[in-house]
């Protein structure tokens, strides 16, 4: 009897399990040691095979024992075969013994693996030997690809740490070979230069050398013409106003010129007042320049105009009380206003001819366009100034007494609020209107002196019946004029001639886009409109540009056939619109 065995040669093949282990060499470990549980899975029968062989050789021996008769045995055995069964001990388990050896013998018909193999072995030995072929695999060329990759990943980090330690070895270098030039080409002259300087608290040749800490106060003894003298401290305090105003420390303003380094030639007291009020400072050691947009200089090609007679000196006392911010105007008990007080009379001359009047606002701001607005515009022109400007008592009393009459700006809010911003006390459109009143009063509360207001921006707060039919109530209990600014959809001279309030509207802009060719044919416009309807307002702002060409083109006004009129002279005298 043969035992099959070609299947156990097969799985105990060292070329498959080599070919399998191969074929797993570049997975993960994980996956490589479940692989090897997998190739030596199959080892794990042999041992149930060589159970099974044994149990089957044992039932086949028995077999054959029971079969063997007496008369086959002595027919068939000789002594030979007797001696031979001796030596047997007459044991099954002997002649068990003797099936192997046949069984070993049959090792030889059995089908050839390919590798060479011992027929007699036992199962174990067969185990043993493909163990052996299997060790002989060297296990870690599956791994050979992790390690190189490790070691190309080693010799990068290597390189790198090689090309940082160059890299830091060259700024190294560079700093060094500064120092070394730095201290061979006189390094040591200028830090012993430098030392000296500290010592004698002289600046370098090579250097300058500030300590602020060491600057002395300015103190400016010398009497300044038509005023007493006063110590440094005070002419500080009126250039700290600007401070506390918000716009700045210390500094000149865009209304102070200080290009000619003297104190303006005004006489008595104003000198004093304009440094009080900060629109006239001295440039002090340590102190910031600020340098105007336009200063005195600006306005030099623009002549001045004749002197007029002053009007007569305000407040009046009759005319104003106490309000919370201050002085607001009132109506007397006489029944004047300040409309009657404080307006420019009409010409005494006497002309058909068609009447204009001109308006120049944002005044106050600026010192320079303020003084040349005064000085260089006819007394009939109307001036307007600006609400947020400081010193207006100062200006209203410059302008009157130059003859011209005053208009004090009434900002509201505007269609394209805050990009166009009114500033903080505004009239706004979606407060309560006794917001708006209180808002009012503080503007009027501002000066004295004005004979009504000018709406400026307001386009979108005029268009608020509510709101603007409070504010011409209020105006007109305090005596007031308004002139409307010329905003498109204004209510304002409609609700103000429904109230029985004086009132005006500008409808012309003559400087509303830059170039004096452009000016040049708004002013021929103002001149044809003025002729066409008999009565045209217009208003300009101060630009050095704007009162150059205006004030030559007034010069012969009469020859154009127009008269100049101030603003008050035509309330009430246009149409409606």
């Amino acid at each position: 009897m043969k035992l099959d065995l070609s299947g156990v040669f097969s799985r105990l093949n060292p070329a498959n399990l080599i070919a399998k282990f191969k074929a797993k060499r570049n997975d993960d470990d994980d996956d490589l040691l479940k692989e090897d549980e997998d190739l030596f899975g199959d080892l794990g029968d042999l041992d149930q095979i060589e159970s099974d062989a044994a149990e089957r050789e044992a039932e086949a021996a028995e077999n054959d024992f029971d079969d063997f008769d007496d008369d086959s045995r002595d027919d068939d055995f000789d002594t030979d075969d007797h001696d031979d069964f001796d030596d047997l001990d007459g044991h099954p388990d002997n002649m068990a013994a003797d099936h192997l050896g046949d069984l070993d013998a049959g090792f030889d018909d059995a089908p050839d693996p390919g590798d060479e193999l011992v027929t007699d072995m036992s199962a174990d030995a067969i185990v043993e030997d493909a163990l052996g072929d299997l060790g002989e695999i060297d296990l870690g060329s599956a791994f050979d690809d992790d390690e190189d990759a490790e070691d190309d990943e080693a010799a990068q980090k290597a390189k790198l740490k090689k090309l940082l330690m160059m890299a830091g070895g060259g700024v190294a270098a560079a700093v060094l070979l500064g120092g070394v030039t730095w201290w061979v080409l006189g390094g040591d002259d200028v830090a012993e230069a430098d030392m000296a300087a500290d010592q004698s608290g002289a600046a370098t040749p090579g250097g300058l050398v500030i300590d602020l800490d060491e600057v002395p106060p300015f103190a400016d003894d010398t009497p300044i013409p038509g005023t007493q003298s006063q110590p440094a401290s005070s002419a500080r305090t009126g250039s700290m106003s600007q401070a506390e105003t918000g716009t700045g420390l210390a500094l000149p303003t865009a209304s102070q010129d200080t290009s000619s380094g003297s104190p303006p030639a005004q006489v008595g007291g104003e000198v004093a007042e304009l440094q009080q009020l900060g629109l006239y400072a001295q440039v002090e050691p340590g102190v910031g320049v600020v340098i105007p947009s336009t200063t005195k200089a600006s306005y030099g090609d623009v002549p001045a105009w004749p002197a007029a007679e002053p009007l007569r000196e305000a407040p009046f006392l009759t005319l104003v009380q106490q309000g919370e911010h201050g002085l607001l105007p009132v109506i007397g008990k006489d029944g004047d206003t300040s409309y009657d007080a404080y307006s420019r009379p009409e010409p005494t001359e006497k002309s058909d001819n068609p009447k204009i009047a001109i308006i120049v606002t944002g005044l106050g701001m600026s010192r320079a366009a303020t003084e040349a607005a005064i000085a260089t515009m006819p007394a009939d022109v109307t001036l307007s100034l600006d609400v947020y400007a400081r010193g207006l008592d100062f200006w209203v009393r410059r302008a009157r007494n130059a003859g011209h009459e005053v208009l004090l700006n009434m900002p509201g809010e505007a269609v394209d609020f805050p990009f166009s911003d009114p500033g903080p006390n505004a009239l706004m459109s979606l407060v309560p209107p006794d917001q708006n009143i209180e808002q009012l009063e503080w503007i009027l509360s501002r000066t004295t002196g004005y004979f009504g207001v000018l709406s400026v921006y307001g386009s979108k707060f005029l268009t608020i019946e509510e709101q603007v039919n409070a504010v011409m109530e209020q105006l007109k209990r305090r005596g007031l004029m308004y002139v409307d600014g010329g905003a498109q959809d204004s209510l304002g001279t409609r609700v103000a001639y429904a109230a029985g309030l004086k009132w005006a509207t500008v409808e012309i802009t003559l400087d509303s886009s830059p170039g004096r060719k452009i000016l040049e044919r708004q002013l021929q416009a103002f001149e044809d409109l003025a002729k066409k309807r008999a009565v045209a307002i217009a208003r300009v702002s101060a630009d050095p540009g704007t009162l150059a060409v205006l004030s030559v083109w007034l010069r012969d006004v009469q020859e154009r056939g127009l008269q100049l009129v101030p603003v008050s002279s035509l309330a009430n005298k246009q149409l409606i619109r």
